[in-house]
């Protein structure tokens, strides 16, 4: 009878911890993530083939698919398959402690990281830390993150890796704002861009830039190689230096990528500057090669000026259609003059841009496309008067060249940004510089940042700390190409700018390799001129550039390229969101969203960043998992240790904007407790009943 009632007492204790467990299911039906747990039960020992009652081995979880529900929430996350987040208690004083969970209703937290609704930080492969040196291409020194002054958005694209994740995105200031038409009293010939036409090059170069970033996307680990520009000349007079344009009704055509670009010939008088010129050139040459010119110092027949006006309306006609090629969207065209003297094109020859009259005369144009790797096709070229058509000679001195991967991608860079920042010209008219042929002194410096020493510095300069300006002294200076050959003699200068005569105004200019400096001249002007040279005398008077013509060659806006990533081989910790702390823009906030790998991004103004992966984590034996409260479980010896594959690779599938319902159903738990209950009062009765029994055996006994 004993033995009954200590067995009846076992099923008690049983049955109450199985309507204990399944209170907790009950209570926990609505409970995100939540996994339902069961009872196993076992006999305890026998003795003479007869058990001793029930006991509980295990309140065993059940880690079984809950049912996904779509809330719109951009915070929440639901695991489809196999897998738990990875939180870290940071609020706890010591060690943070690592935890594990399926509940997915997630947060930013104060701090920016992405959090649970208990406050503990989910862990994933974080953001790289942006290095500014490497990481940003910026034309503006001082900016190195997005700011609002960065209105446009060029281009962004995230792009994956085999190990890594990395977001390039691109923005300019409002370029169609800052940008202005350059003169065409000082840039005629020379590449002169209309306001429509600079916007129009970087339209076109923000395709070819987003096109190689697509390419990069769906090839990331493509070979590199960079892009090469297309430059061709063309020349109107054959070689024996026929021309026949003279009249208005005469004009000089070609055909780029079939379509016809013609300028009439442009009626004009020679000046005087001109006719000096022309005589000079034209006396230097042997006898036999002269054009006749008459001395324009004397008095010129109707015949001979009539030859130096014509003169004048071809460099005006070569001029204005290299104006016109110029507004082409993606091509510069340029007069320019050969090396070799000759007429006849020679691939091997140098051909530099020149508006010297006496160069322009030669006809020759040199196109470039502003697009690496973008071909143009010049089909004719020729002069036409009436029914007489003479034509010209076209060349291609450097092919396009396609390059690939990054190379590719790093070029169209380049180019997208000097487009819509610009090298920086000053220009000084002959009148700014008082020339008038009698020889007179200056000085000459520029004031340059420093990008390292993050100060303005003078060149030339003395070497202190801080650097003193050494301006060079420009000695005896009577025409416009004294001031410029003197200028690009002194070496500091010629390592940032150069100095140029274009229409017989000195231009300075940043180079190529520096084209988004920005450089503030300092040129005087000496009102006692008896100086040696190395030695000026006099006091020196200021001379300001022409704001009427200075400016920048591009759209004078500013470009910036940043570079983050998410390594998906380092180590993992909290998930930060905030844009401003992450170092990518001034903003804070953008619109969080995550895709099936864990991958979180930032979308702010129209561009996506890639900010960070939330790590999955699998385990050999979910079971063994310790539920500790709050939705977060505990590694244990019998779980092992969290397993992470890269990119979350054989995991379960993240589902944003969704969240795991809880697997404890509602109708089975209501059956189970009345299961349980009658299994209660069933061992309630044998122990009332065995009680009973050994009642009627004490009384027996009395």
């Amino acid at each position: 009878m004993i033995g009954a009632l200590w067995t009846g007492i076992s099923g008690l204790s049983s049955q109450q911890k199985a309507l204990d467990n399944e209170s907790n299911n009950i209570a926990n039906v609505n409970t995100i993530g939540y996994k339902a747990s069961r009872i196993s039960f076992a006999d305890q020992m026998y003795q003479d083939r007869i058990g001793k009652g029930s006991k509980v081995l295990d309140a065993e979880k059940l880690y079984t698919q809950g049912n996904l529900k779509l809330t719109g929430v951009n915070y929440d996350m639901a695991l489809s398959g196999d897998g738990f987040f990875t939180v870290v208690n940071t609020r706890s004083a010591g060690a943070a402690e690592t935890l594990y969970t399926r509940a997915g209703n997630f947060r930013m937290g104060d701090n920016g990281t992405l959090q649970d609704a208990a406050g503990n930080e989910v862990q994933g492969w974080m953001m790289t830390a942006i290095d500014s040196q490497n990481d940003v291409t910026s034309t503006n020194p001082n900016i190195n993150v997005f700011t609002t002054d960065y209105s446009k958005l060029l281009s962004s694209k995230i792009i994956n890796h085999s190990t890594y994740v990395e977001t390039i995105t691109a923005k300019a200031t409002d370029y169609t704002t800052t940008a202005k038409s350059d003169s065409t009293t000082v840039f005629s010939g020379d590449g002169g861009k209309t306001k429509s036409s600079k916007i129009s090059d970087i339209e076109e170069a923000i395709k070819d830039y987003t096109s190689w970033l697509q390419k990069l996307k769906d090839e990331p680990d493509a070979s590199s190689s960079t892009s090469i520009s297309q430059t061709s000349q063309i020349n109107f007079k054959t070689g024996n230096g026929n021309s026949v344009i003279s009249k208005d009704s005469d004009q000089v055509y070609v055909y780029i990528n079939g379509n016809k670009y013609s300028q009439n010939f442009i009626v004009t008088s020679a000046s005087a500057e001109l006719k000096a010129e022309l005589y000079a050139a034209d006396q230097a040459l042997p006898l036999a090669s002269r054009q006749g010119y008459a001395d324009p110092t004397g008095t010129l027949t109707t015949a001979e000026s009539a030859l130096y006006d014509k003169e004048a309306g071809k460099i005006a006609t070569y001029k204005g259609l290299a104006d016109k090629i110029s507004q082409i969207p993606g091509l510069v065209a340029t007069t320019a003059i050969d090396s070799g003297g000759a007429d006849v094109f020679n691939t091997s020859e140098t051909y530099k841009d020149s508006t010297k009259n006496v160069d322009m005369l030669k006809g020759i144009i040199q196109i470039k496309s502003l697009i690496p790797g973008q071909e143009f096709t010049i089909s004719e070229v020729a002069e036409q008067s009436g029914n007489t058509i003479i034509q010209g000679n076209y060349q291609n001195s450097t092919l396009a060249s396609k390059g690939s991967g990054i190379g590719a991608l790093e070029t169209s860079r380049d180019t997208l940004a000097k487009l819509i920042t610009g090298k920086q010209q000053d220009v000084y008219t002959p009148t700014n510089l008082q020339i008038d042929g009698t020889a007179k002194d200056y000085t000459y410096g520029i004031s340059i940042y420093d990008k390292e020493l993050k100060i303005n510095t003078p060149i030339p300069n003395d070497g202190g700390i801080p650097p003193q300006a050494l301006n060079i002294f420009i000695d005896n200076a009577t025409s416009v190409d004294d001031m410029v050959t003197q200028i690009n003699a002194n070496t500091d200068l010629s390592a940032q700018i150069v100095a140029r005569n274009v229409n017989g105004n000195l231009v300075i200019q940043t180079l190529d390799s520096n084209y988004d400096v920005e450089f503030t001249s300092n040129l005087k002007i000496s009102d006692d001129n008896t100086g040696t040279a190395g030695a000026p005398a006099g006091t020196f008077t200021s001379i300001d550039i022409n704001g009427n013509y200075s400016g920048r060659k591009g759209a004078g806006a500013e470009f910036i390229e940043i570079v983050n990533t998410v390594d998906q081989t380092s180590s993992k910790g909290s998930l930060q969101l905030r844009l401003d702390t992450l170092g990518i823009s001034d903003s804070a906030f953008g619109e969080f969203s995550v895709d099936s790998t864990g991958l979180i991004t930032m979308k702010q103004d129209g561009a996506e960043f890639a900010v960070g992966q939330v790590a999955i984590a699998v385990f050999n034996n979910n079971r063994g998992l310790n539920p500790m409260g709050d939705n977060l479980l505990a590694k244990t010896n019998e779980s092992g240790d969290p397993i992470y594959n890269l990119n979350n690779n054989k995991t379960a599938k993240i589902e944003s904007k969704t969240l795991e319902l809880s697997t404890a159903d509602l109708s089975e738990s209501l059956v189970n407790l009345m299961v349980f209950q009658r299994a209660f009062e069933a061992n309630a009765k044998s122990i009332t009943t065995s009680d009973d029994i050994l009642n009627t055996l004490i009384n027996l006994k009395r």
